[in-house]
């Protein structure tokens, strides 16, 4: 490229191991974010709502994760208040394990207006986040 400044721009944010490859299409992107390799746990994981809302739990707070099937995983978080997360989707058994190791930065539901992504590729339909009774 005769323009390095062009080049600059083109791949600003990118990261130095992608330049080169063809960028991942919006169906091929997971649904959660994934620690990367060396990284330490995060203290927290975020729950990404499709209207915009986003609720961040500490992993310390997690009590229990149920998972069951591919498409059904329940979260009880026991802090100031109780409340069950319900995940619900297809292709969510890699998301139940990263949850149980504390591998997970951010889940995110899907847009309804979105496109759609293949079968086998996992998919969060929807979320829900509902107090659980004290007594």
């Amino acid at each position: 490229m005769t323009r390095p400044a062009q080049a600059f721009a083109d791949h600003r944010g990118a990261n130095v191991h992608n330049i080169g490859q063809t960028p991942a299409s919006k169906s091929d992107e997971l649904p959660y974010g994934k620690i990367r390799n060396g990284e330490l746990p995060p203290m927290m994981f975020q729950i990404r709502m499709n209207n915009g809302q986003t609720i961040s739990f500490a992993y310390s707070d997690v009590r229990e994760i149920r998972s069951r099937d591919a498409g059904f995983v329940q979260i009880g978080v026991f802090a100031m208040s109780r409340v069950m997360i319900t995940i619900e989707g297809r292709n969510l058994t890699e998301l139940t394990n990263l949850l149980g190791m504390a591998m997970i930065r951010w889940i995110s539901e899907a847009d309804p207006r979105g496109e759609e992504r293949p079968e086998t590729s996992p998919e969060i339909d929807s979320i829900s986040i509902e107090p659980i009774d004290a007594g």
